[in-house]
């Protein structure tokens, strides 16, 4: 019977991964032609491509399914990619699920890789696209400062708590301090890389600079943005954004049970992280999205709810502006009203903007 699709599942760890290729039928049946288990090294992924072209169906090409693992992914994925082989990601949540629905009672690495393979065989999943040598970099540092600033964090609570000891000594005072300071420099040395790093790209130096004209939007706010979705490369509107930064509105309902709307918080933490602060100043400064924030504030009666459709809103205000590759006007939603009202033929008697 003619095949119709082939899928290698990669079930990938720190030492090692396990592989199962299977084939999809003309009678949509999915049938397994191999398994394995190779080492996550450059030698094993020699191997692994060796054991697929004489386990897979010669007659139709073939593609992998991994998931987004930690960093174990990478190497496998980048080498699949330098041989120019097709790559689908899948978030660890939605493989979970995939998983539940078929009727397996165990779990193991194995069983892994082939619902990763029928995952692959039964969908029709969006091809990976790696985020470029430029953004990679950035967003490396980026990350680098976020993971200073959590330690800093801890040593100034811990030079708090050490301020209310019954006992303590000036040395383990001097040592804080000094751990203060190294971290103070370590920071301020990353976000000059960046700059620099920036600077050397002429078209993203400036499209970060209209990023920044969003009252509340700073230089790193903007760079880790634009870093962590890869430039909005592979977002296609505003509702896929919310969502990959796990600022989707989440709802459960069942029957007379009605539950409270939340975020779903399953995407880009670093996005979420990165917002909180610059929704606060927009918050205040920002004039639309201050009119914003109080009427969802007295509509929901609870600042942090509006501070999160603040982030929601600022996240796709960023986006939108890169897209189409302009400036923040704050008079916008203003001006659109009164365009909106004079096309109707009605007389406008507001004193428009601009």
């Amino acid at each position: 019977m003619s095949i119709l699709k082939q899928n290698v599942g990669i079930d990938i760890s720190m030492e090692g991964f396990s592989v199962n290729l299977s084939v999809l039928d003309a009678s949509f049946e999915k049938r397994c032609l191999g398994s394995n288990e190779f080492s996550n090294t450059s030698e094993g992924f020699k191997k692994f491509l060796g054991w697929v072209e004489k386990t897979k169906d010669p007659g139709v090409a073939e593609a992998y399914t991994m998931e987004y693992t930690g960093v174990y992914y990478e190497q496998l994925a980048y080498y699949l990619l330098s041989k120019e082989k097709p790559v689908n990601m899948v978030i660890p949540s939605k493989a979970k699920k995939y998983f539940e629905s078929l009727p397996w009672a165990s779990k193991t690495d194995k069983l892994d890789a082939k619902s990763l393979s029928w995952l692959g065989l039964e969908r029709n999943l969006k091809r990976w696209n790696p985020i470029s040598d430029n953004f990679r970099r950035i967003r490396f540092l980026t990350r680098e400062r976020e993971e200073l600033l959590k330690e800093r964090t801890m040593v100034s609570n811990r030079m708090h708590a050490d301020d209310y000891k019954a006992f303590s000594t000036p040395e383990t005072r001097e040592r804080y301090h000094a751990r203060m300071d190294l971290l103070k420099e370590q920071v301020e040395q990353i976000e000059q890389e960046i700059r620099d790093l920036i600077a050397t790209d002429e078209e993203l130096d400036t499209r970060i600079r209209r990023l920044e004209t969003i009252p509340g939007v700073g230089f790193v706010t903007a760079a880790t943005i634009v870093a962590e979705t890869n430039g909005f490369a592979a977002i296609t509107n505003q509702k896929q954004l919310t969502s990959y930064a796990g600022l989707d509105v989440k709802l459960r309902e069942s029957g007379k049970y009605k539950g409270k709307a939340r975020i779903s918080k399953q995407g880009n933490s670093h996005l979420r992280r990165i917002l909180y602060f610059p929704a606060q100043v927009a918050a205040i400064h920002n004039k639309p999205l201050s009119v914003f924030y109080e009427r969802v504030k007295g509509r929901k009666h609870k600042s942090l709810i509006a501070g999160v459709a603040v982030q929601r809103k600022l996240l796709c205000l960023m986006y939108t502006l890169w897209k189409t590759d302009t400036v923040f006007d704050p008079n916008y939603e203003y001006n659109k009203f009164c365009n909106k009202i004079k096309k109707a033929g009605q007389p406008c008697r507001l004193p428009c903007a601009g």
